[in-house]
C-alpha cells in the first residue's frame, strides 16, 4: 500500500489501512517515544495516543514532508508533551540504560571508548554523561537524540522539528560543544593527544 493509499484509507477509517498504519509504524513510534520517555510501558501507552492523534489529524497532513516524517513529528511532540506533563527526567533514566553495559554482551555502546574502569567509576561517568545530555536546551537535546540514537539524517530532523537544515546542523554542533565543555574535564580519555 502506498503512502497515498494509506492516507486515503485512514481518512475513510478503513480497517485494513488502519491495520497497515499500525503494522508499519508501531515499532518505530514506540522506539522514538522510548528514547524520550525512558520507560517501555510509557512508550507503549503513548503510542496509542499517537495513533489516535494520527487518525484524528490525518486531514491536516499537507504532504509538505513525507508521511513517515509527519508520524515522527507527532511522536516527538507527543513525547515532549508527556515529559512536560509528568515533569520527570525520564529521558535521563533511559539514557543511563543506553550506556549501561549489557549483561548479555561485554561490548561497549558505540561512541564510548573501551576503557578499564571499576563498576563504580563507570556508573559515575554514565551519570555525568546523562546529566549533561539532560541539561542541554530542549532543541539541542531533541536534535542530538534523533541524530545519535535514532540515526535520523539532518534533513529528516529538520522536517521533524520544523526547522531549517542549517538550524539542525547548528543545534547538533552546539549540543556537541556543550557536551564537550561539560564532559571533557571528567573524561580525560577523550582528550586529543
Amino acid at each position: 500500500m502506498t503512502d497515498q493509499e494509506l492516507i486515503e484509507g485512514i481518512i475513510k477509517r478503513d480497517r485494513i489501512a488502519i491495520r497497515q498504519l499500525v503494522d508499519q509504524y508501531q515499532r518505530k513510534v514506540i522506539k522514538v517515544a522510548y528514547y524520550f520517555l525512558g520507560n517501555m510501558e510509557d512508550a507503549e501507552d503513548l503510542s496509542q495516543d499517537i495513533f489516535l492523534e494520527i487518525m484524528e489529524s490525518i486531514n491536516k497532513f499537507r504532504k509538505e514532508a513525507s508521511f513517515s516524517t509527519w508520524v515522527y513529528r507527532i511522536t516527538v511532540n507527543k513525547s515532549l508533551n508527556r515529559i512536560r506533563k509528568n515533569k520527570r527526567g525520564a529521558m535521563i533514566s533511559h539514557l543511563e540504560s543506553l550506556f549501561r553495559p549489557s549483561q548479555e554482551s561485554e561490548t561497549c555502546h558505540p561512541g564510548i571508548p573501551s576503557t578499564s574502569f571499576t563498576p563504580l567509576e563507570e556508573e559515575e561517568k554514565r551519570m555525568l554523561l546523562h546529566r549533561a545530555i539532560g541539561s542541554l536546551p530542549e532543541n539541542q537535546r531533541i536534535s542530538f537524540v534523533l541524530h545519535k540514537f535514532e540515526e535520523r539524517s539532518y534533513k529528516e530532523i529538520s522536517e521533524i522539528m520544523s526547522v531549517s537544515l542549517s538550524s539542525v546542523e547548528s543545534l547538533i554542533h552546539r549540543a556537541k560543544m556543550n557536551l564537550q565543555k561539560r564532559l571533557i574535564p571528567n573524561f580525560p580519555e577523550y582528550l586529543k593527544k
